[in-house]
């Protein structure tokens, strides 16, 4: 069996149409982000965003953050093309750089110190001693008081709370549907096109999904003091600690 690539460009373009439909509360989540960074709105410090995408999140930290810089990492040269389009009015306070998340190399060309490490829908690619390892490294990183947060799809056990996450994401998409496109037409292409969470029932290639609970573990063996979740709503949370 021939084993397929995680992410491609296809997929790229496939979430730049439909993020705004298949990403639950995506405006909400993108807020509470921004409220857990653990900075003061003047502050000088700099933040790194792991599989940036096409540059949103990266744009409010730096609109919310005057004095902020961020380092914006994807795989995707299509998103690296669309961040460092919307990232260019910040002149040197945003850098856009290609990294590959199952190399090791890019996490020593992080900038030092940086304040907050995010990800946003990236890291259930990661297998569990992949992903642990991760955190520790990241760990190291960080300054003292420094947050690693992480928006993700989760996984869960039981079957009764499976079901609610996909009524809500059906809800949910249903009217962020009807919000951006004006029709059901963004909902049902994202259910065909497989954006629907069915990770909560069918294990799918290249997806590794963990429950929070056991993710939480693994931050605090990495050397986080304070470990939550965030935020949680059909199927994705934001999850992470603090140095």
């Amino acid at each position: 069996m021939t084993e397929q690539p995680v992410w491609t460009e296809t997929d790229s373009r496939d979430f730049l149409d439909l993020a705004e439909i298949a990403v639950p509360a995506r405006a909400e989540q993108t807020r509470a982000l921004l409220d857990l960074i653990p900075a003061a709105p003047e502050e000088a410090f700099t933040v790194a965003d792991l599989c940036a995408g096409e540059g949103l999140l990266c744009e409010a930290i730096l609109s919310r953050f005057p004095r902020s810089h961020v380092v914006a990492l994807d795989g995707s040269e299509l998103m690296r093309t669309n961040a460092a389009s919307r990232l260019a009015h910040f002149g040197d306070r945003a850098r856009v750089l290609a990294f590959n998340l199952d190399a090791d190399d890019w996490i020593d060309g992080l900038p030092s110190p940086v304040r907050c490490v995010l990800s946003s829908m990236a890291l259930h690619h990661l297998e569990a001693e992949r992903k642990r390892r991760l955190f520790r490294e990241l760990a190291e990183k960080l300054e003292g008081g420094g947050a690693l947060l992480v928006a993700d799809i989760i996984a869960t056990s039981s079957q009764s709370v499976r079901r609610s996450f996909a009524t809500q994401w059906d809800e949910l998409a249903r009217d962020q549907s009807l919000a951006v496109v004006g029709s059901l037409n963004g909902y049902e292409r994202a259910t065909k096109e497989g954006w629907r969470p069915t990770w909560l029932v069918d294990k799918k290639d290249g997806e590794m999904p963990y429950p929070v609970f056991e993710q939480l573990k693994w931050l605090e063996e990495a050397g986080f003091a304070l470990v939550d979740c965030f935020w949680l709503r059909a199927g994705h949370s934001i999850y992470g600690g603090y140095r």
